[in-house]
């Protein structure tokens, strides 16, 4: 129906009001397009990521903002009125952007970036919700972790780490409290039992920086984020989490013995939605990021930069959730006698 100009607006909210009566005696009336909520998507979808903006977790929510942002204007009746918007909102090791998405109304104009932190605060009871409460529309990366040193340290394999560990704790770097790195690192030291004290940097960049100047003898992170300065050879990798070797003369986690490590060390990063979110508008997202991270360009794009997208999307995606907030439960006699205190 065409748009109704501003004269005959008045004329008829004028009409309407005149006949209020007529509905108690069943009288329908016809409401134009004009007046009704315009169909989803019609505007601004803001993306949230609880991290500044340059490391891992948002260049991976910023890549698939980009084509999703191509992608949603197809479902729309509006599409130039359509776009996805990163919002960067650190704090609390990214809570800050998690509770913001929670409250946020499920009309599919809020979304944002989770991963195991979800998983961890669970466990630890400070969360605040239940996790399954929420909305998830998939996991779209899934990084290799992998230990490193740094160019001039003599630690060159992981029976070198071994040997140091029972000469003295092996000073191991990590970034953020409670994140995937961190509770990989736990993992780590618990299984394969060696003696080692952790210490936080508050930013991947200044663990890299103490590595290098040699104030820790070693960091895990996430491969994807450790590419370019293990490349330039200012980062030496000891150890991978994977099945097979990635780098000369560098051991798998499988080589020393422990497989088992390999999939739980794995960082997950998701893409959810607040709680309750209608089918209908869920299903256009989740159809938009499968577009999005299918996309020939994006493709293309991330064959050259080598980020670990790894896409698995609803309903696969709530099993896998599930799946990995069990390991996490199985393992939180652990993750509390490391956490609880933080």
């Amino acid at each position: 129906m065409d748009e109704l100009s501003e004269m005959d607006r008045r004329r008829f909210l004028t009409v309407l009001g005149g006949l209020g009566g007529a509905m108690a005696y069943g009288g329908m009336l016809q409401v134009p397009d004009s007046f009704a909520k315009e169909a989803y998507p019609a505007g601004k979808i803001t993306y949230i990521v609880g991290y500044s903006p340059g490391g891992g977790n948002d260049q991976t929510a910023r890549a698939a903002a980009q084509f999703m942002n191509k992608h949603i204007k197809t479902f729309s009746r509006v599409p130039s009125k359509v776009s996805v918007i990163i919002q960067n909102e650190p704090g609390g090791s990214g809570m800050k952007a998690i509770r913001s998405l929670y409250t946020a109304d499920p009309d599919g104009y809020t979304i944002a970036h989770g991963e195991d932190m979800l998983h961890t605060r669970s466990i630890l009871g400070k969360l605040g919700f239940d996790p399954f409460e929420l909305t998830y529309l998939g996991r779209i990366a899934s990084g290799s972790k992998v230990v490193v040193t740094g160019k001039n340290s003599p630690i060159r394999t992981w029976e070198d780490v071994v040997n140091l560990s029972k000469k003295t704790p092996i000073r191991f770097g990590n970034a953020t409290f409670a994140s995937s790195n961190h509770v990989g690192t736990i993992f780590l030291i618990d299984t394969t039992g060696i003696s080692a004290k952790m210490i936080l940097f508050g930013a991947g960049p200044n663990t890299n920086a103490a590595l290098i100047r040699g104030d820790i003898h070693l960091a895990l992170n996430n491969e994807d984020g450790l590419k370019g300065m293990i490349d330039s050879g200012e980062l030496r990798p000891i150890l991978t989490f994977s099945e097979k070797q990635q780098y000369p003369g560098c051991q798998t986690i499988k080589d020393i013995g422990y497989p088992e490590l390999i999939n739980p060390i794995r960082s997950q990063r998701y893409v959810i939605a607040p709680p309750k979110m209608p089918a209908n508008i869920k299903k256009i997202l989740v159809d938009t990021l499968k577009r999005a991270l299918t996309d020939k360009e994006f493709l293309a794009w991330n064959e050259k930069v080598g980020l670990s997208f790894e896409p698995i999307y609803s309903p696969e995606v709530d099993e896998h959730v599930k799946k990995v907030q069990g390991f996490y439960n199985s393992k939180s006699a652990l993750l509390r006698k490391y956490l609880d205190k933080g």
